[in-house]
């Protein structure tokens, strides 16, 4: 009997990424990256054209908002298994993404070993959360308004991305070259985030993650 080999597709705009995650997945011999797309655009044209068993996406892309396409995928593809792939803090993405559709989210920094377990499990037909995302779920199932009254889940997923990178230290002047937004797009983020949050500096925004755990 002939072993399947499942199709996946990757959507990230870093090259080193998507070849890493090729050789990884190369030695399994049950799984292989079939097609690779740089934005969501380009992402959302290859579905339309072929069908995967699993789509691995990255959480900061040029152009749209990695949750709008997710949201997209899943209206017109619901059955396709999505993972998350991303160096964001899973205390500001990781249920988002998880509340919005997605099946697991992996930070790049797991091992390898760890990687192939995630996506063998999701391409099963399982969901797959981490020992911590889990805690999260359950604590927000158990209190449902507590996590809501915490300043930095007031913000929206576009401006959660951003205080995610002012408060690592990421540069205004490097942010909107990330995200692909202007200068004045992101001043007008910036002073949502810091109404909501209540603090004046981007060290305040950084002392607010740090004793949240949402940065190192």
């Amino acid at each position: 009997m002939m072993k399947t080999t499942s199709r996946i597709i990757i959507a990230d705009d870093h090259a080193v990424v998507r070849t890493g995650l090729q050789l990884i997945l190369d030695e399994t011999g049950d799984m292989e990256i079939v097609d690779e797309a740089k934005d969501g655009d380009e992402l959302l044209t290859m579905l339309e054209r072929k069908s995967y068993d699993l789509l691995i996406l990255d959480v900061s892309m040029p152009g749209r908002d990695t949750i709008e396409i997710l949201k997209e995928i899943r209206e017109r593809w619901e059955s396709l298994p999505v993972v998350i792939f991303s160096m964001n803090p899973d205390e500001i993405y990781a249920i988002r993404m998880i509340r919005n559709g997605a099946w697991a989210y992996i930070n790049k920094e797991t091992k390898p070993w760890k990687i192939i377990e995630v996506l063998r499990t999701v391409i099963g037909g399982k969901k797959y959360f981490f020992p911590h995302q889990a805690d999260m779920l359950a604590e927000m199932a158990l209190n449902p308004g507590k996590a809501d009254v915490l300043p930095h889940n007031l913000l929206t997923d576009r401006e959660a991305q951003i205080f995610s990178m002012l408060a690592s230290g990421i540069s205004k002047s490097e942010i909107p070259e990330k995200m692909n937004i202007s200068i004045h797009t992101l001043s007008k983020h910036r002073n949502n985030i810091i109404k909501k949050m209540n603090v004046s500096t981007n060290s305040e925004l950084t002392r607010y993650a740090i004793r949240h755990g949402i940065i190192q």
